[in-house]
């Protein structure tokens, strides 16, 4: 019977994530029979459930143990992404002090991290410690939430460790894998069904998983859905936010020994959505002014393929290995309206990046001093971006480009007998950058330079951490941090069409910056906290486009480092357990941030601002918890005046219940979660949502934010 009903379960799954077809009443009325199912066959208390044997050798897949103990680091774990009830990657991770999101619809947007952002190359992502690069403004559309155990985010600069782009900090996201006895007899293991539905939106978010371990083997499969419509506003519907989103992802492997595994990693999504907002859709399709054009935006689709083959285990007594090789490659399809009372549209085909990489670090342990050191590889390949015109053919936009990256690093860690801590990392980066000048005029290729260019760079960091008082430390951070520019940064494609051009610069530089922190850390049995102060200042910033003597008669244009900047700020981050089953959670963030080079703020600084949380586990409701959050920030005053407006503070508020049931028949840990965000169904922006200034407030310009919305979702293991 069990086996029959994981058939039935995974076979309508196998519907909802091929055909893209599921009925909102029958959902609802599925869900309510699994909640009937609960109330009256759930035991009084649960049962707790021991897994014995011995587990798989643990992967490096997380960053936590090559991050210096004295980073601000911030993890969310597995039970805190269950209990947002559907929260987007981009949603949690923005809970965290300094994140913050510029959002593109409900379902994506970019990171910003301490006034950098991903959309610029300045926040990195990795997935399971390997680089995830390609998408600055739409790769987080591609991520599910129900494919990862858990979210790491290192805040603060950290090129020293993760090369090129870590001006900001760095954004990790551990993949799930199975769980158990791994070499005992083969037993399911990590096998269920989670779904979540939300009003805003009509929304569903489903994942389908299958676990199974024994004999050295262990695997997990999982299929994950994701559809919404137009989300509703306190003002009206968005038009253009709809998405789609299938996808599966595997992660399997074989252990032996006590402490060797080889795993393997495949992954394919693929995406059908509109952008209502960002830098792209701008002003959007909101806009209901006359003479104001409404703009469609639509990735028509985005897929990637990828697969990572990894190693880990103890070689010898204290030292561990990992070693990985990876694969991606990446195509959007990037459909434009300009203004959809206008019969004109184009398609952008974006081929790439393809994308190969390797990286193998080795960790040893002696006594107090522990040593790490790396060396990785990647490589990408971009193929031209082709326009092509109301449906005629296709024209180049840019330049088949390559760059290659090899870097070595190395962290060394010192604990002292008094709880002192000392830590310095350093590592060496080089880069080549080849450009294809095939389909670059003739009389324009003398531009290039041969079109490769070669850039290294050194960097480094040093930290420390003294105790002060019983529990409390004071902590130390120096360090330098770079960006390399993209291959298509250094040669855009030059044309003789038109009256304006781009042209290369092979002098582009990397941009760097010199980064100084300095916190308190305050850790008990009741109470854990952290403040955080700290300064960045970057130069060589490059500023795109920048206006040069024109080139055989044409306005012209090049990129170039000539911005300069610095960006200051304070962070804190406490946890409270005010009783064994209360917990109370905050952080605040504030920062500032100048171009030096004009006197003008940074777009991308937020104003003040914080989250609260206080988390209830009732005694007399076992296996329950009932969660309020809320997200707050103040007026948005100090802006870049040339291209954004003032933007009104807020204070939302979030309600979160859950309750375990247990096991129920063939059912194993049931359990169901409710939540309503945006109780007041507060109008409100985003602070850093883009907007273009030329064109009136509407609902796209700038993005508002969904109103009131009503969640469900349950996990059932089997």
């Amino acid at each position: 019977m069990k086996e029959l009903i994981i058939f039935v379960i995974i076979s309508l799954s196998y519907k909802i994530y091929f055909k893209g077809q599921y009925n909102m009443r029958k959902y609802l009325i599925f869900s309510s029979f699994m909640a009937s199912c609960a109330l009256f066959g759930a035991e009084e208390t649960l049962k707790e459930i021991v897994v014995t044997g011995a587990a798989s050798p643990t992967s490096n897949q997380s960053i936590e143990t090559l991050v210096s103990k004295t980073k601000p680091l911030s993890v969310i774990s597995e039970q805190q992404l269950q209990r947002s009830v559907g929260k987007s990657v981009l949603e949690m991770i923005s809970q965290e002090p300094g994140v913050y999101m510029v959002n593109d619809g409900m379902d994506s947007g970019q990171p910003v991290i301490r006034g950098m952002s991903a959309g610029d190359y300045r926040v990195p992502t990795f997935v399971d410690g390997l680089r995830w690069k390609g998408r600055p403004v739409l790769e987080y559309t591609v991520f599910d939430p129900d494919q990862f155990e858990r979210m790491e985010i290192v805040r603060g600069p950290a090129s020293s460790l993760f090369g090129t782009d870590s001006f900001g900090g760095v954004v990790n996201l551990v993949s799930k894998r199975a769980t158990g006895d791994v070499f005992g007899d083969f037993a399911l293991s990590d096998t269920y069904l989670i779904s979540n539905f939300s009003s805003a939106n009509r929304g569903i978010q489903s994942r389908v998983q299958l676990g199974l371990v024994g004999h050295g083997l262990d695997f997990l499969l999982g299929l994950n859905y994701r559809y919404g419509s137009d989300y509703k506003t306190p003002d009206g519907k968005v038009p253009n936010s709809d998405f789609k989103y299938k996808s599966f992802d595997l992660n399997t492997g074989y252990s032996w020994g006590d402490s060797h595994r080889i795993g393997l990693i495949l992954r394919y999504n693929k995406t059908n959505r509109g952008m209502p907002g960002g830098s792209v859709p701008s002003p959007g399709a909101g806009n209901t002014a006359k003479g104001v054009p409404n703009k469609i935006v639509r990735q028509e689709p985005l897929w990637e393929k990828y697969a990572a083959l990894n190693y880990h285990g103890e070689i010898f007594n204290n030292f561990e290995l990992d070693a990985n090789v990876f694969a991606r490659k990446i195509y959007t399809n990037l459909y434009i309206v300009p203004d959809k009372a206008k019969p004109a549209y184009v398609n952008n085909h974006v081929v790439g990046p393809e994308v190969v990489g390797s990286k193998v670090t080795g960790k040893y342990t002696l006594n107090n001093f522990t040593q790490t050191y790396g060396i990785n590889m990647y490589y990408e390949k971009w193929d031209s971006t082709q326009q092509s015109v109301r449906g005629g053919p296709r024209k180049n936009t840019g330049i088949d480009q390559k760059q290659l990256n090899l870097g070595v690093f190395g962290l060394w860690e010192y604990d002292f007998e008094n709880d002192a801590s000392i830590d310095a990392s350093l590592r060496y980066d080089w880069f080549k950058s080849t450009a294809n000048l095939s389909s670059v005029d003739e009389s324009l290729k003398s531009l290039y330079d041969g079109g490769t260019v070669k850039n290294n760079k050194l960097t480094w960091s040093l930290g420390g951490s003294y105790p002060l008082l019983d529990s409390l430390d004071i902590v130390v951070n120096v360090s330098s941090s770079f960006r390399n520019p993209t291959a298509n940064e250094i040669a855009p494609i030059a044309t003789l069409d038109g009256t304006t051009m781009n042209i290369p610069n092979s002098g582009l530089k990397p941009e760097k910056s010199l980064n100084y922190e300095l916190g308190f850390r305050l850790e008990n049995e009741f109470i854990k906290a952290r403040i955080t102060g700290f300064y960045s200042d970057y130069k060589d910033l490059i500023l795109r486009n920048v206006r040069v003597a024109d080139y055989m008669g044409k306005k012209t244009y090049q990129n170039q480092n000539v911005s300069k900047a610095n960006i200051k700020g304070i962070e804190l981050d406490l946890a409270y357990n005010i009783l064994s089953n209360l917990e109370f959670r905050t952080n605040v963030s504030y920062q500032r941030g100048k171009d030096k080079t004009n006197g003008t703020n940074l777009r991308t600084i937020m104003p003040l601002n914080g989250f609260v949380s206080l988390n209830y586990e009732p005694e007399f409701l076992s296996g329950s918890y009932i969660q309020y959050t809320g997200s707050w920030a103040a007026r948005k005053s100090k802006i870049d005046e040339k291209q954004e407006r003032e933007k009104a503070g807020y204070f939302v508020h979030n309600i979160y219940f859950g309750k375990s049931f247990g096991n129920i028949g063939f059912l194993r840990d049931f359990e169901l979660n409710f939540a309503v965000e945006n109780i007041f169904n507060k109008k409100y922006t985003i602070p850093l949502s883009w907007e273009d200034k030329d064109y009136p407030v509407s609902l796209t310009n700038p993005l508002l934010n969904p109103g009131r919305n009503f969640k469900v979702g349950f996990k059932a293991s089997f």
